[in-house]
């Protein structure tokens, strides 16, 4: 059966009062479509193969500013299924340690869940936290935050995922940095145009004393690092954050007190997202409708129970949800976000055929 055909399919079922999971396992393509609806909550999970197929962090305009729905990001691709993946602020800038291709997209402040994937797929579950600094003729400075929109007193780093420029007004320095090396430097200039390669460094405030002294031509060092008391995440290429953990080892693992989670997401029913691994390292996209009449959506330790229970998850973590829950196989959307309709988001995650 055509991959469209079972997510018309899907779509359908979703209306019917089913009391059991429905599965469809085409296993030529290495692919399994399932459906969960009990006690007024309806879930969906898509479960592919490892061996035929990739996942990957993408964002939604190629950039951190400016967003897009799920459906529009899988238009640009060529995947199998997509979900959407960290929280985000209005701007498009990522609340999550995020990495993408090896480069660094995206912070947090807080220690919390990461999926990573490796160069092989495989993948490694864990809470994790940034460390940035900028080294300057034997003087340090630490990263307040990457690809975000610069504030008094701050230290931003920006690269090729952020946009064109900066975007930044005339009130700081900003520094133009390529092999390590400082290409230019703007006092009182700002909305720096950022190369394919390079960084821009731009202070405010305090921060920018620190190039009081810097000159074109200084090599200057910028060192980044995803930590992790769980796993190793040090060589992983593509990280997504967002938490909290919510399956370990095949067993429920909910860690929103942890993580310092709000209550809007640690507390009552809702539409949510995850994504995570079975025992064999097969990749699952997961999504539970919520706020609705088919669906009032499930509390994390509900979640969790599904995602174990009747998804087959070994590791997972929980993704934004609320209204930017949403799932899309082959460029039809699977559930029925609640706002009535597709939420723009900052960032998705793809299953793409090796």
């Amino acid at each position: 059966m055509k991959l469209k055909i079972l997510a018309a399919a899907i779509l359908l079922l979703s209306l019917i009062n089913f009391s059991r999971v429905e599965a469809s396992k085409p296993e030529a393509e290495g692919l399994e479509f399932l459906m969960y609806n009990e006690n007024g909550v309806m879930a969906f999970a898509v479960i592919a193969a490892h061996e035929n197929y990739l996942l990957h962090p993408v964002l939604a305009r190629n950039q951190i500013q400016g967003r897009s729905t799920v459906l529009q990001i899988s238009k640009n691709f060529d995947d199998i299924a997509a979900i959407n993946a960290s929280y985000f602020m209005p701007s498009g800038s990522l609340i999550g340690v995020t990495k993408i291709d090896g480069e660094i997209v995206g912070r947090d402040d807080y220690y919390r869940s990461a999926i990573g994937i490796a160069e092989d797929g495989s993948t490694v579950f864990g809470r994790v936290r940034y460390e940035g600094k900028i080294i300057l003729n034997g003087a340090e400075y630490e990263i307040d935050e990457v690809n975000w929109a610069r504030t008094e007193n701050s230290m931003i780093l920006y690269n090729r995922y952020w946009g064109a420029s900066t975007g930044t007004n005339d009130y700081g320095v900003e520094v133009l940095v390529s092999d390590g090396v400082i290409q230019e430097i703007f006092w009182g200039s700002g909305n720096t145009a950022i190369p394919s390669g390079s960084y821009v460094i731009s202070a405010h405030g305090e921060a920018q004393n620190f190039f009081a002294d810097a000159q074109v031509g200084d090599a200057i060092t910028i060192e980044q690092k995803i930590l992790s008391d769980d796993a190793d995440f040090s060589e992983i290429p593509n990280v997504i954050g967002a938490g909290p953990r919510l399956v370990k080892d095949g067993k429920v693992y909910v860690t929103a007190a942890e993580e310092k989670f709000p209550n809007d997401i640690r507390r009552g029913r809702a539409p949510r997202s995850a994504v995570g691994v079975t025992v064999y390292g097969d990749y699952i996209f997961a999504v539970v409708d919520g706020r609705q009449a088919h669906s009032r959506g499930c509390t994390l330790e509900e979640w969790a129970n599904i995602l174990v229970k009747h998804f087959g998850a070994y590791n997972a973590i929980n993704l934004d949800g609320g209204g930017s829950t949403e799932l899309t196989v082959r460029d039809s959307l699977v559930n029925k976000p609640s706002d009535g309709r597709e939420r723009q988001i900052a960032s998705a995650l793809v299953i793409l055929p090796k």
